[in-house]
C-alpha cells in the first residue's frame, strides 16, 4: 500500500527537516528576487554602512579566532605572545594589525551608521525597537573594543585601561565595587587580564551576534530599509499607492534592483573595505610598546581614541560629571528620542515649518545653548564651546528664515525639528572633543600641535 502524499505545512510534515530546508530555500529565493528602489537603497543614500559594519565584525571574528591560537591570557606570557606574533609567526604582525584596524573601523562605522539612520528618521515607528537595538549595538561595540585594548599588556594598553577603570570608579555608591568586579582586584593585574580576555573573546562577541541577529530580523519585519510615508508604512514598488501624494515621480516608475543585486553590491563594498584595511595593516603596524610597568606612568596616559572625548571632559569637569552624568544623558537621550513626540513634531507632509508653529521651542533651545556656553566658558572648555557657537549661529539663520520668505539652506534649517539640533550638537561635540583629545593633547594634558610632536 502506497504512503499518502504529505502536504507541505501539514502536521506530519512539520517535523521533517527536509521540508523545513525547502521552505527556507523558497523564502530566501523569494527575498532575493524581490525588487527594491535604488534611489532609497543605493550607495549614494545608505553608503552600505550597515553591511560594511557587519563586514568589519566578520573580519574581527576571523582574525580573532586565529589570534587566540597564539595567545595566552597571563603575565608576562601575553606580552611575549605579542612579540612572537610580530617577529616569529609568519604574517603574525599582519594578522594583529588587520584585527586592530578593523576594530577601529567598526567603532567609526557604527557611529556614522547611527548618525545617518537618525538623520533619515529611521528611529520613527515602527522602527523604534530597532533603533534601541542599534544603541545597544553601539555600546556593545565600544565595550568589545575596550576589553580587547588591554590584551597586548604593554604600556599603552595598560594605562589606557587604567584610565577607563578610574572613570568607572567615579560612579557614586556602586563605582568602587563595579571597578573591583571588572578588574578582579583594586588594580589592573593578572585577574583583570583574564577577565578582559573572557569578556572580549566570549561574552561580548556573543552579545554582538545576538544583537545583530535581532537587528536584521527587525529590519525585515519593519519593512526593510525603505523610506516611510506619512502613515509610517514602507514605500515599496509593490505598494505604489503608499507613495506621497505630492511626489512628482511615481514609485513604480523609479529604477529598481533585486535583493540579489543589492547583496552583490554590498559584498563588493565589503571586499573593498577589506582591501583598504589590508593595505593599512601593511603600512601601519599595530603599535606595541614596552612591557606594562605599573610603577612608570606615561605622560600623557591616554585612553583609546574613542574614549579620549570623555578624557577631554575629565580635564574640565569632575569625574562624576564627565564620566557618568554627561554620558548618561547622551545615552538616555538616544533611548528617549524615538518615544518623545515633543522632540520631533514634523512628521506629516501638511505640517507647517517647525519654527513658525512653535517659536517657544526655539527660545528654549537658544536659552539652553546659552547656559551651556556660559558653563563651558566658566571652566575654560574652549574646544567644547565651538560646537555650541556653530549650532547657535545655525539657529539664528533658521529663525530669520522662519520670520519671512526664505529659500535653499535657510528654508531647510527652519524645517528641522528639535531632535535634529540636539543630535547635531551631540555629534559636533563628540567629534571635536575626540579630535582634540587624540591629536592636540600632550604631556600633562597640555595643548600641543601635532606637527610639533
Amino acid at each position: 500500500m502506497a504512503r499518502p502524499l504529505e502536504v507541505p505545512g501539514s502536521s506530519s510534515s512539520l517535523h521533517n527537516p527536509l521540508h523545513a530546508v525547502v521552505r527556507w530555500r523558497e523564502d530566501f529565493q523569494r527575498m532575493m528576487s524581490a525588487r527594491v528602489i535604488e534611489s532609497q537603497l543605493g550607495f549614494r543614500v545608505t553608503w552600505y554602512l550597515g553591511a560594511l559594519t557587519l563586514g568589519c565584525f566578520t573580519i574581527q571574528l576571523t582574525t580573532g579566532l586565529l589570534l587566540m591560537l597564539y595567545y595566552h591570557p597571563s603575565i608576562p606570557q601575553g606580552y611575549a605572545d605579542m612579540k612572537d606574533l610580530e617577529f616569529v609567526v609568519s604574517s603574525g604582525y599582519m594578522l594583529r594589525s588587520l584585527h586592530r584596524w578593523s576594530a577601529h573601523a567598526m567603532v567609526f562605522l557604527v557611529f556614522i551608521h547611527m548618525a545617518k539612520v537618525f538623520y533619515r528618521k529611521g528611529y520613527k515607528p515602527p522602527r523604534e525597537l530597532n533603533w534601541i537595538v542599534g544603541v545597544f549595538l553601539l555600546l556593545a561595540t565600544l565595550l568589545l573594543s575596550y576589553t580587547g585594548y588591554l590584551l597586548p599588556w604593554d604600556q599603552l594598553s595598560y594605562w589606557g585601561t587604567t584610565v577607563g577603570a578610574n572613570i568607572i570608579s567615579s560612579i557614586p555608591i556602586v563605582g568602587a565595587n563595579l571597578r573591583f568586579y571588572l578588574l578582579g582586584g583594586h588594580t589592573v593585574n593578572a585577574n583583570a587580564l583574564l577577565r578582559f580576555y573572557v569578556l572580549h573573546t566570549m561574552m561580548f562577541p556573543l552579545l554582538v551576534i545576538v544583537l545583530i541577529s535581532i537587528h536584521l530580523w527587525r529590519l525585515h519585519e519593519d519593512g526593510g530599509m525603505y523610506d516611510l510615508d506619512n502613515s509610517g508604512n514602507p514605500i515599496i514598488p509593490e505598494h505604489s499607492a503608499l507613495a506621497l501624494a505630492d511626489s512628482p515621480i511615481k514609485v513604480e516608475e523609479e529604477k529598481t534592483l533585486s535583493y540579489r543585486e543589492l547583496l552583490f553590491r554590498e559584498i563588493i563594498g565589503i571586499e573593498a573595505l577589506a582591501v583598504v584595511l589590508f593595505v593599512m595593516g601593511l603600512l601601519w603596524k599595530a603599535p606595541l610598546e614596552e612591557l606594562a610597568n605599573p610603577l612608570h606612568t606615561p605622560n600623557p596616559a591616554k585612553a583609546p581614541w574613542y574614549f579620549t572625548g570623555l578624557q577631554e571632559l575629565l580635564h574640565y569637569f569632575p569625574p562624576f560629571v564627565a564620566g557618568v552624568i554627561l554620558p548618561g544623558l547622551i545615552v538616555s537621550g538616544l533611548f528617549f528620542i524615538p518615544f518623545s513626540p515633543v522632540f520631533d513634531r514634523v512628521t506629516t507632509g501638511d505640517a507647517k515649518q517647525w519654527f513658525r508653529r512653535k517659536p517657544v521651542r526655539m527660545v528654549v533651545a537658544a536659552v539652553l545653548i546659552i547656559v551651556l556656553s556660559v558653563l563651558l566658558v566658566r571652566v575654560h572648555a574652549w574646544d567644547a564651546l565651538l560646537p555650541a557657537v556653530v549650532v547657535t549661529i545655525l539657529l539664528l539663520l533658521a529663525t530669520e528664515s522662519a520670520s519671512g520668505p526664505a529659500r535653499g539652506f535657510r528654508s531647510w534649517l527652519s524645517s528641522r525639528p528639535l531632535s535634529f539640533w540636539i543630535m547635531t550638537l551631540f555629534l559636533m561635540e563628540a567629534v571635536v572633543l575626540t579630535a582634540v583629545g587624540t591629536l592636540f593633547r600632550g604631556p600633562s594634558w597640555a595643548w600641543v600641535w601635532p606637527w610639533r610632536g
